[in-house]
């Protein structure tokens, strides 16, 4: 008689513990991925920009709102480390009307991630736009330089990581019109011809760009 009822509470403690485990929430050991979010939204009549995370073990889809200021969206959002997350990113104009939306899926690990690349198609005839989700962010200065044909401008890159540290590492870079200007391997850009280019600087599958106008 004393020790039966000792056995159903061991057995009551166990059946709690297996209920607990067995919910489907999201483990809090496995850490939070933080992930910027960037995208030029500057050709498009984008005013909005949300993002909905889901998951098979996130119960409620998580949704942020990502920031727009000089034609570019940019901000972060965490999402809890695991496989199989989801994020549909969707567009809206400043009369609330859906004008772009795209999504992917991929596995998000706490601390760095690799940058993934979503294309967000047009629903009101505007052109795509490609968002840009990482644990990097690039930023190139100066942003809209100037020169005659012939000159060269100094362009320079800063790194932050997702928590806004500055991060250092090696750039690469880019001219997207060589017949317009090229650019070396120190950010040196020179111009070839007339017109203007975007000159782009990446670490880790981010990319940071800067416009540089060239004349004559």
């Amino acid at each position: 008689m004393i020790w039966t009822p000792l056995r159903f509470r061991n057995f009551g403690l166990v059946a709690v513990s297996l209920l607990v485990a067995c919910t489907g929430s999201v483990d809090p050991g496995r850490g939070q991925g933080r992930l910027t979010v960037r995208a030029d939204v500057s050709a498009s009549a984008v005013a909005t920009l949300v993002a909905e995370i889901t998951a098979p073990d996130i119960p409620t889809p998580l949704i942020f709102n990502i920031p727009i200021s000089g034609g570019v969206a940019a901000g972060t959002i965490t999402i809890p480390a695991g496989s199989d997350r989801t994020v549909t990113l969707r567009a809206y104009d400043a009369g609330g009307t859906l004008t772009h939306s795209g999504s992917a899926t991929f596995t998000i690990q706490a601390g760095a991630n690799t940058a993934v690349a979503i294309t967000l198609t047009p629903l009101t005839g505007d052109q795509p736009i490609v968002v840009t989700l990482g644990s990097f962010t690039i930023t190139v200065t100066p942003a809209s330089p100037t020169v005659a044909k012939g000159g060269t401008v100094q362009f320079a890159a800063t790194i932050t990581d997702w928590n806004g540290n500055p991060t250092t590492g090696t750039i690469a870079w880019a001219t997207l019109d060589p017949s317009i200007a090229t650019v070396d391997a120190t950010g040196l850009a020179t111009g070839v011809g007339v017109g203007s280019t975007k000159i782009a600087a990446t670490y880790h599958g981010a990319t940071g760009t800067a416009t540089v106008g060239i004349t004559p």
